[in-house]
């Protein structure tokens, strides 16, 4: 992942540090992240380190958005860190918005040093925050999506744009006619797949899986789909299910552990061949 949590228990301050190329996804991930540690930990003070970052890929129109949404620490003091082009234009946006839109604004700063004078924080000591299952498996599936847009191809981006809406549409369309849709309604994992995917496209031929019972390897196009309330993928010759996609449901509480992605979740049994990349067995 190209940030990490860190938290000064003294000051009561979390410090996100940010590394590499920052892109939109890691938003929604550290997002989620903090959540998690807010649920755990309660609110704290933050800062959000952008020293490290060496290139930004991010459209502005998605910082922008970013800024209408709630405080993920609400009533806390909270101070960004960027060093340099482009990253202090970005931040200057998002405080602008988020003055107007919230009345209220982050403190923005060139230095990690400013910062800690900004909270009055001496000699601070920060602490790696442990990473839970849950940010874990995120973190593997964003990687194993940057696999795949960077092994192939990228498709023409009127085409790429017009499949993933469609996609798109295909999965609102399943979850909002409920169970029974799904009973004639297979989703793939190729699409979800498609609809997290900006610059490439994968079919399930192009994903293969190792049966954990009888040991043939085959691509997802083969095995046996049944749609339900979920999606299961079983092994043609001995039936072991080896994938399962169920979608996000909010109403009936946590969802098993397994790989968030977009408004579904996918719960493997074994590892899964994709291109470029390496979708790992979920944990039990």
């Amino acid at each position: 992942m190209v940030f990490q949590l860190l938290h000064d228990q003294r000051h009561n301050v979390l410090l996100t540090r940010f590394s590499g190329t920052y892109v939109a996804t890691d938003i929604s991930l550290r997002d989620k992240a903090v959540g998690r540690f807010v649920a755990r930990n309660g609110l704290a003070r933050g800062i959000m380190d952008y020293s490290a970052v060496e290139a930004v890929d991010i459209p502005i129109e998605v910082v922008v958005e970013r800024s209408s949404q709630p405080p993920l620490l609400p009533g806390q003091a909270r101070v960004i860190v960027s060093p340099s082009e482009p990253l202090w234009a970005m931040n200057r946006i998002f405080a602008a918005h988020r003055l107007f839109r919230q009345g209220e604004e982050p403190i923005l700063v060139r230095r990690i040093e400013e910062a800690y004078e900004a909270l009055s924080m001496v000699d601070p000591v920060f602490e790696p925050v442990a990473v839970d299952p849950v940010s874990r498996m995120e973190g593997v599936a964003h990687d194993v999506l940057a696999g795949i847009e960077s092994s192939r191809g990228a498709t023409d981006a009127k085409e790429r744009e017009r499949l993933r809406r469609k996609m798109l549409r295909m999965l609102d369309t399943v979850l909002e006619r409920g169970p029974a849709a799904r009973k004639v309604t297979a989703i793939t994992l190729s699409d979800v797949l498609n609809a997290m995917l900006s610059r490439a496209t994968v079919s399930d031929a192009d994903l293969k899986a190792t049966c954990t019972t009888c040991n043939s390897r085959l691509p997802l196009s083969s095995y046996t789909i049944s749609a339900g309330r979920e999606t299961t993928y079983a092994c043609p010759g001995c039936g072991q299910v080896m994938v399962v996609l169920a979608a996000v449901d909010a109403d009936t509480g946590p969802s098993p552990l397994g790989y968030e992605m977009g408004r579904f979740i996918v719960r493997t049994a074994g590892d899964i061949e994709c291109p470029g990349a390496m979708l790992p067995k979920c944990e039990p």
